[in-house]
């Protein structure tokens, strides 16, 4: 269980940080502020997302609580939107001056890290 988790700590950071490097290197050079909002989102999705990823990982260990794992999965993820959109919400809908493109490119980090969650506790749901 221990390699189990520390294979998922070092796919989070490889797939994280290389998405974060490639996305910087495709904005260019100018919207300094919006890179470091940029770094806060994609931070906030690694972070919650591979913390769900270690708890389902632990929690599936126990019989009695496996059964709901995917009803607690569609909870978390509700409450994941709404932590993020209160975290960021004058950069995504607020008076700030940022135009529609950075808005959606913002936006990005979620759909990469929810794609990596799905795969995991795809994975982690059908082990038993």
């Amino acid at each position: 269980m221990v390699k189990t988790i520390i294979l998922y700590i070092v796919v989070f950071t490889i797939v994280g940080t290389t998405s974060f490097f490639i996305h910087d290197q495709l904005l260019g050079t100018e919207h300094h502020e919006l890179k470091a909002l940029l770094k806060k989102a994609y931070l906030f999705h690694a972070i919650f997302s591979l913390s769900i990823i270690i708890a389902f990982q632990l929690a599936s260990n126990f019989d009695s609580v496996f059964p709901q794992l995917g009803y607690i999965y569609m909870g978390l993820l509700v409450f994941k939107i709404m932590v993020f959109t209160m975290m960021f919400y004058p950069q995504l809908v607020g008076d700030q001056m940022v135009s529609r493109f950075y808005r959606g490119s913002i936006l990005i980090p979620v759909a990469i890290f929810l794609i990596m969650e799905v795969l995991f506790v795809t994975k982690i749901l059908r082990r038993k």
